[in-house]
């Protein structure tokens, strides 16, 4: 690779590791969401380190609306280009999900203690060390002294944990930021081109309370629940057997995982309730799942006229599957980047999780997932951490993509040192 970017990167990796524990020293737990610290900190740090920095606060209208206890902020900071080239954009979210209980830690989640050649801490991956692998790979590329022709903008939005609405949502629909391609929160082991759609159903059946004693008497809403739960535990055998073509998404998930119901043991329960989650593939559409559910409940109540069974959608989280195409160059770039650096190219995959892709991808900019650390660092888990090695390696290769990307191919690159493209 070029020694240029590479020995400027290891000349930064303290300045680097300080950068990311930090963060990490920072609780910017959701909930609650408080991001008053982190954004003031990122201010501060990303205009010395030569951004120009906006924060963008959630009007309070639209906070207090949906009951959230304190202000929204984004953080959107550009490093500008000379012009002319094209533009790239990386996300990642200032929230982490809840400590938990700091005595189950090996070290305090937020004392970003750094052991074995790791970083400990709530978010030491997910998703601080993302974010300090951005900025890091923009700043090496500025200190490189490489001419770069479009902007590199990073967008630390805030929510992702809860959903984004308000965070990578509100910036990409009110269009705060621009770029040609997006590279989103990910892992540095895969690319993740597609992310699952999600769909969520409360189905509620009603039944007659009576004493336990009497039971003819009424109507038991929980066994008559059962046959739902048996029903939709059938449609999952179903799906397993209409797998996804995109390596690492499998098939379309039915997960119930609230169940509620009765008040009192020799009661004949009222009313029962579940809550059930479907990941959706893209060979799946939202409406084709939830109309299999209503079929399956149309029938069963066919069967048995006292079932009373009403789905209803939850919509505070509802999306269709997101999709970069296999061939898209954002993809090929990131490849490119990834074989100067390490030799070797990375499988393209797909997840059924969500991430804040969708906005950007939704907004008509190209997106994929790719970051430092894997899913075997612990995340949402005690002793969360990040790797320096990977930190540092992963930095090169976005170092590496940016000269490319925005602006200065090899062949460019080498004609502006004197030498002739092959």
């Amino acid at each position: 690779m070029d020694q240029t970017i590479n020995n400027t990167v290891d000349s930064m990796q303290n300045e680097i590791v300080s950068f990311l524990q930090k963060l990490i020293r920072i609780k910017s737990e959701n909930p609650p969401g408080n991001y008053e610290e982190i954004c003031r900190f990122l201010e501060e740090e990303l205009n010395t380190l030569g951004f120009e920095v906006n924060v963008v606060e959630v009007p309070e209208e639209l906070t207090k609306k949906e009951g959230l206890p304190t202000p929204r902020k984004n953080v959107i900071a550009t490093m500008k280009g000379s012009g002319g080239g094209k533009s790239i954009i990386f996300n990642s979210h200032l929230d982490t999900v809840p400590a938990g209980d700091a005595e189950k830690w090996t070290y305090p989640p937020f004392s970003a203690e750094i052991a074995n050649g790791r970083i400990y801490g709530r978010g030491a991956t997910d998703s601080k060390g993302r974010l300090t692998s951005y900025v890091m790979a923009a700043v090496a590329l500025k200190r490189s002294g490489i001419p770069i022709l479009g902007d590199i903008t990073i967008a630390a939005t805030c929510d992702e944990e809860t959903g984004g609405v308000f965070g990578a949502g509100y910036v990409t629909e009110k269009k705060l930021v621009s770029g040609d391609m997006a590279v989103i929160e990910g892992y540095s082991n895969h690319i993740v081109r597609a992310m699952a759609g999600v769909l969520q159903l409360r189905i509620v059946s009603e039944g007659i309370p009576a004493h336990s004693g009497f039971k003819w008497k009424g109507i038991n809403a929980v066994e008559k629940m059962a046959k739902v739960i048996q029903g939709l535990s059938e449609l999952q055998q179903q799906l397993e057997i209409e797998p996804s073509n995109i390596p690492g998404m499998r098939y379309t998930t039915v997960n119930i995982g609230v169940i509620k119901g009765g008040t009192k043991i020799n009661v004949v329960p009222g009313s029962s309730e579940i809550q059930v989650d479907f990941r959706v593939i893209p060979e799946h559409s939202i409406d084709g799942i939830y109309n299999r559910v209503e079929s399956i409940v149309e029938r069963l109540q066919k069967d048995d006229p006292d079932m009373n069974i009403r789905v209803e959608r939850v919509l505070d989280f509802q999306t269709t599957p997101t999709v970069t195409e296999e061939s898209s160059p954002i993809i090929g770039e990131l490849q490119e980047a990834l074989k100067e650096v390490t030799g070797e190219a990375l499988p393209v995959v797909g997840m059924l999780g969500q991430s804040d892709t969708r906005w950007f991808i939704n907004s008509g900019i190209p997106g994929i997932n790719f970051g430092p650390g894997t899913n075997d660092n612990n995340l949402h888990s005690y002793d969360e951490f990040m790797d320096i090695e990977d930190l540092v390696q992963t930095t090169k290769v976005l170092s590496v993509l940016v000269r490319n990307y925005c602006g200065n191919k090899r062949s460019d690159y080498k004609m502006l040192k004197g030498g002739m493209p092959k």
